[in-house]
């Protein structure tokens, strides 16, 4: 009989509190990683908002004195904030309809083209550590290395097969969207669960391992979604205690806050990887005919 879900969220938090010295090191490197872009991206993404709304009248000097008169409480601050956006309003108002339309028709242009570049190279870094990450921690719990060091290194060789089958699972689920609706990718999507644990237990390519994950889930598309569903609800959870919890840092630093942010997510994350090879360990030893 299968595995049922408590027991499997039981034997996660288990095999994660046994690794706990490999999950954490993993934990603050992957967090780190994400962290280090978030934090380039975030401080360039600023910087550009600022050299817009300079361009739009406003004093970045001025408004940062007034922010900072506003959280130490000071006395008239809100007024003085308030003024400052009423100099605006009235800026604006001495245009005309055109050309306020031209005007910020062209700083949001300006701003996309700006930010794209940034935004498109966090993307991908996160999807590399994303898959380096998951990578770390399956072979953590599937236990085909010990160390740390050892797991880095073996991870480093799974990145691309993992690649491609995420890449494969997600033609095959959402290619059919703009045909047929979401409903085909509902219904696919479960059945390619188990393809990443075959890639790194059966050592089969890509596109076989998403073949097989489609034979062997059936019957299971029900249990892989509601188990799925569930722990992803519990990791939410864990993840808004957390970063509750950590608030205070997050309030006193946006650095150290993208940072605990980042870890509480790859945290999180390696549970649900710890999950996920679970479960799919107990579809494929009870087979459905």
């Amino acid at each position: 009989m299968p595995t049922p879900l408590g027991q499997l969220l039981s034997d996660s938090w288990n095999i994660c509190r046994k690794n706990i010295r490999t999950l954490v090191i993993g934990a603050l490197l992957f967090g780190t990683l994400i962290a280090v872009v978030g934090a380039v991206a975030n401080r360039k993404i600023e910087g550009h908002v600022w050299q817009g709304m300079q361009r739009l009248g406003m004093e970045q000097s001025q408004m940062m004195e007034l922010q900072r008169k506003i959280q130490s409480g000071e006395e008239n601050a809100v007024a003085e904030a308030m003024a400052e956006m009423e100099r605006m309003g009235g800026l604006m108002e001495q245009m005309t309809d055109e050309e306020r339309e031209a005007l910020f028709a062209k700083e949001g242009v300006k701003m996309m083209i700006e930010m794209l570049p940034i935004m498109g190279s966090g993307l991908l870094w996160w999807l590399f550590v994303s898959l380096f990450s998951t990578s770390y921690y399956m072979l953590l719990v599937l236990e085909k290395a010990k160390e740390p060091m050892d797991i880095l290194n073996a991870s480093t060789k799974k990145v691309l097969p993992l690649l491609g089958v995420w890449v494969w699972s997600m033609l095959r689920s959402f290619v059919w969207i703009p045909i047929l609706g979401i409903i085909p990718a509902i219904i696919l999507g479960p059945r390619f669960a188990l393809a990443s644990v075959l890639v790194f237990e059966k050592k089969v390519g890509v596109c076989a391992s998403v073949s097989e994950s489609y034979l062997r889930t059936k019957g299971y598309w029900g249990k892989i979604l509601g188990n799925m569903f569930a722990v992803g609800m519990v990791t939410m959870l864990a993840s808004w205690v957390l970063k509750v919890l950590t608030s205070p840092i997050a309030q006193a630093s946006t650095v150290f806050g993208i940072w605990t942010h980042a870890v509480i997510q790859q945290f999180t994350m390696a549970f649900s990887v710890v999950f996920l090879v679970l479960l799919s360990k107990t579809v494929m030893e009870h087979p459905k005919k």
